[in-house]
């Protein structure tokens, strides 16, 4: 009960001050960024808040909203509500600011209730000194502005020693390159980053190429530890554009790493006798000369009608048959003497005619994707999916036409009590002259 008159008692109080304020000195611990001179021998009082609360300082969340706060904390009437008391008081009652700030994000409230470590910051004596000097503000406004990173620049600065040890050097190469593999980017969480850290047999099980090595450092080396349960670096990871910005900055070569995709991915079936058109493309391609697949189809759904290769490949090209056996497709193109310059187009284009309008499968293998000189690249497939249409119950036999032989069908089970579910076209359970009536009511149709 006092605590509570003791709360409203401090707003009446301040009720004429921007409630911008209240919200600016809640937050302003998310506002200090990178500037720790490691050598320094006196560091000032922003580097000693940054060397203890790195993580929370940079991360994400907190950085964006910088700017505006900065700015915010240095004016004056701002700056008398920033006092040791007034920050525990709302640390006590986070709803307190939601009462008086009703646009306040309710996420921010959340933030003060659960974050623990923004509470521990917000208590710490060197980060309530820092709220209440002026000067210190304006020297983490400058270095904002001059040591502002990216992702992948902050992690390379923080981690520049660790990256230059040859073990690393070694094994970097193949982990950044797993890391970017499509199958892999959605185990990357940073739950299962923690397992790993647990357990790091576990790995070879989602990341069977993974060095060896690689897995003996996740047990023993406390350097590689610290890396890898940096919350930065889980963001990494989940990142391929950062990912390729960090090996851009440790001048460490991706090698190609070729998608070979069936399009579209997933398509309803067209009516039986109509024609399904498919390509197979290439993309995240380079110095291309040469490919060769097997396509396999379903026979009872689709009938082969032509293979016709794309523009991607030029040059002095060397003809190769193409090969239709029962469910397979075979085909290829080489370029002898020049190789694509482009990073993705279409290989083929391939047209077949649909006998039954069912679901099945388009499935690629004995893929390969090779430049000049006989290297082969590795390659992802996506395979597609022909998804079987909506069912119109009057086109009894499913031959995409109502006509004379659906009529006939639902008459010689007229009556039945074992008639097929077809028969059955209104679904009362029961095969009488109401199948028949709807039948004929959509005689001539195409379904």
């Amino acid at each position: 009960m006092f605590h509570s008159l003791k709360t409203q008692s401090f707003f009446r109080k301040h009720q004429h001050l921007s409630l911008t304020y209240i919200f600016v000195f809640s937050i302003i611990g998310m506002s200090i960024f990178f500037c720790v001179n490691a050598d320094a021998q006196d560091p000032t009082l922003a580097e000693k808040v940054f060397e203890k609360y790195q993580t929370l300082l940079l991360r994400e969340d907190i950085l964006e909203i910088l700017p505006v706060v900065l700015e915010e904390i240095k004016k004056p009437e701002n700056q008398q509500l920033l006092t040791p008391e007034t920050v525990l008081l709302v640390l006590d009652e986070p709803d307190i600011l939601k009462d008086q700030i009703p646009n306040i994000d309710d996420k921010f409230i959340t933030l003060l209730k659960e974050d623990e470590d923004v509470r521990t910051m917000l208590r710490d004596d060197d980060f309530q000194a820092l709220l209440q000097d002026i000067d210190a503000i304006n020297e983490l406004a400058t270095i904002l502005e001059q040591n502002q990173r990216s992702l992948a620049e902050r992690i390379f600065e923080r981690y520049k020693d660790f990256f230059q040890r040859e073990d690393i050097k070694n094994n970097l190469q193949e982990v950044l390159t797993a890391a970017k593999d499509p199958k892999i980017q959605p185990l990357l969480s940073p739950e299962n980053i923690q397992v790993v850290v647990d357990d790091p047999d576990i790995l070879k099980v989602f990341l069977p190429d993974i060095p060896d090595t690689f897995i003996t450092l996740l047990k023993e080396d406390a350097e590689v530890k610290a890396f890898i349960n940096d919350p930065d670096v889980h963001l990494l990871l989940q990142d391929s554009a950062a990912i390729d910005e960090l090996a851009a900055l440790l001048a460490v070569e991706q090698p190609i790493h070729v998608i070979v995709r069936i399009m579209p991915s997933s398509v309803e079936s067209p009516r039986v006798g109509e024609q399904l058109v498919i390509t197979i493309d290439i993309a995240d391609a380079k110095d291309v000369s040469g490919y060769q697949a097997v396509l396999e189809f379903d026979p009872t759904a689709l009938k082969f009608v032509s293979l016709t290769h794309g523009t991607y490949l030029s040059g002095q090209l060397v003809p190769v048959e193409t090969i239709v056996e029962n469910n397979q497709i075979s085909f290829a193109q080489i370029s002898v003497d020049t190789v694509a310059t482009a990073s993705s187009g279409t290989l083929v284009t391939i047209i077949f005619e649909v006998v039954s309008a069912k679901a099945s499968k388009l499935t690629l293998s004995e893929v390969i994707i090779g430049a000049l000189g006989g290297v082969s690249f590795p390659v992802t497939v996506e395979n597609s999916e022909i998804l079987e249409p909506p069912r119109k119950p009057w086109d009894v036999n499913g031959d995409g036409r109502v006509n004379i032989l659906d009529l006939t069908f639902v008459a010689s089970h007229f009556g039945s009590d074992n008639a097929p579910p077809e028969a059955d076209v209104n679904g009362d359970g029961k095969v009488n002259i109401l199948d028949l009536t709807l039948v004929a009511s959509h005689f001539g149709e195409e379904a």
